[in-house]
């Protein structure tokens, strides 16, 4: 006897599709978030007396924790134990919890609290070689606690960076999977140019200089990220009914062992010697070019901005 196939929703271009770009838009709005005081160094020196080495420090603070505490291995293995939906609004979820904080750091709000003035003599640590800390001896309050939110959010954002990529996986095995990740990776990268063009026109609304405005807008933003992850779990659990799934697909176990398969692999050094140096590269660039371009050039922060984004927009195209 003939058996017909049952098709799926992600058989389903419409749904897969929706899902992308629910998937798309979340990483959008990190994306934004990331870069939303880049354009803004010359506000925060003036306003919030954050000098060159307390942008830096700040700006370092988003990979800290991934970095030096491996919190983006952890992801990885929440990501394979608990599967995408659960991770995606994890992930949305620790965004905006470091985005809030990062927010209220630049507000007047926290200038006049007590909190300000326990931040003075919160990590101390002197400035040399050895302090690959966020924080440093005479670090305004306000950018100590910007980097223990943007810390925060770094978490949440690159966690949501491989959940992102797992989800796609999920819905395109076998479809257009390339082209989706390119999509998915372009719209980031739109992100950013937007951000440049957006944050020092609302910092400067009106002439009224505000630098947490933006970083309020931002934050706004990140909510309808979580809710887009929200959305897409939804969709994820009515493709998992159909594939007759009880609950959410996982992958084995992780188990210590299986760490010497990666770390022997030489395809897997390339691939991340290749990965850190444009990383490097791009990354540091993009914090201090706006900067860069209004002190080389004479030009006002709007006017770098406008310079700048076509720069992510040649990496999205």
């Amino acid at each position: 006897m003939a058996t017909t196939t049952q098709q799926l929703l992600r058989d389903k271009a419409w749904a897969r599709w929706t899902a992308l770009v629910l998937l798309a838009s979340a990483m959008f709005f990190g994306y934004i978030f990331m870069d939303v005081l880049s354009p803004l160094q010359e506000y925060l020196q003036s306003e919030k007396g954050w000098g060159p080495m307390a942008y830096g420090r700040f700006a370092g603070s988003e990979t800290f924790l991934n970095v030096f505490v491996f919190f983006l291995i952890f992801a990885g293995i929440i990501l394979d134990k608990m599967g995408v939906r659960f991770t995606a609004i994890l992930s949305g979820s620790v965004m905006l919890i470091g985005g809030a904080i990062n927010f209220y750091a630049l507000t007047d709000a926290f200038a006049n609290s007590s909190l300000s003035r326990a931040m003075e003599d919160f990590v101390n640590l002197p400035d040399t070689w050895w302090n690959i800390t966020p924080f440093f001896k005479g670090m305004p309050a306000s950018a100590k606690l910007s980097a223990i939110g943007f810390m925060i959010f770094g978490c949440g954002v690159e966690m949501a960076g491989i959940t992102v990529s797992r989800g796609i996986v999920k819905w395109f095995e076998g479809k257009e999977m390339a082209l989706a990740m390119g999509i998915e990776m372009a719209i980031a990268r739109v992100g950013v140019a937007v951000v440049f063009l957006g944050s020092p026109a609302i910092a400067a609304f009106h002439n009224n200089i505000s630098v947490s405005r933006p970083l309020g807008v931002a934050v706004l933003l990140l909510c309808i990220g979580l809710i887009c992850f929200i959305s897409y779990s939804f969709m994820d659990r009515k493709l998992e009914k159909e594939m007759g799934t009880n609950g959410e697909v996982k992958d084995d176990p992780f188990k210590i062992s299986d760490l010497k398969y990666i770390f022997s692999s030489k395809v897997f050094w390339i691939v991340a010697l290749l990965c850190v140096l444009y990383y490097s590269a791009i990354f540091p660039f993009q914090k201090y070019a706006n900067n860069m371009l209004q002190c080389n050039l004479g030009i006002t922060a709007e006017q770098a901005g406008q310079v700048f984004f076509v720069f992510p927009l040649g990496a999205a195209a």
